[in-house]
């Protein structure tokens, strides 16, 4: 009986454990690297597209590019969210936008496609699972996704967030010691 109490409290450490693991969310913090984008204006101002959503962006431009660091990177496996200033609102102005993204690892110099954003259907989380990685990549590729758009100046990045997902292997290792150490000690006490 002590050995099912024992698996039980560990069941409920390890969900309360991956709990914890899903709330934390991690903004970006650094421009690293840019290439395009409007030239004037608050819309030229990189560092906007950094921290939490506020309203401020920072536009790609046509096939402009934006690299964006985290301080608490390297990540693994994490929903990777971008929040785009005219989200849903692309439709029914013309102004539909899009930006492939891509995972980073500065260290090796690799990138993985995870997927691409755009500003029309809804969806603005991506799942990076390719390596470890400390930075993402945004794309603009509003003309190539969008014919026809009359978006002048790309994709706006008002924030860029990481939120780790939890290995479910790591419960697994913690239910497997915690009823090993309740075997051990039954064992001591028989």
């Amino acid at each position: 009986m002590n050995v099912f109490k024992t698996i039980a409290a560990a069941s409920v450490l390890a969900m309360a454990a991956s709990g914890v693991a899903n709330a934390a969310v991690y903004y970006a913090d650094k421009v690293v690297a840019f290439e395009g984008g409007p030239q004037t204006g608050s819309r030229s101002i990189k560092e906007n597209a950094l921290g939490s959503p506020d309203g401020k962006f920072y536009s790609l431009g046509l096939g402009g590019s934006l690299t964006l660091g985290f301080k608490d990177a390297p990540f693994h496996t994490a929903d990777v969210s971008v929040f785009e200033i005219t989200f849903g609102g692309g439709l029914g102005s013309g102004h539909r936008e899009a930006a492939d993204i891509y995972a980073v690892d500065s260290k090796s110099n690799t990138q993985w496609f995870l997927g691409t954003l755009d500003n029309v259907s809804g969806n603005n989380t991506v799942r990076g699972s390719a390596g470890s990685f400390d930075q993402i990549r945004l794309v603009d590729v509003s003309k190539s996704f969008f014919e026809g758009t009359r978006s002048d100046d790309g994709f706006d990045v008002d924030s860029v967030a990481i939120a780790p997902v939890p290995v479910p292997a790591a419960g697994m290792l913690l239910l497997a010691g915690l009823g090993g150490f309740a075997a051990l000690r039954r064992r001591k006490t028989a």
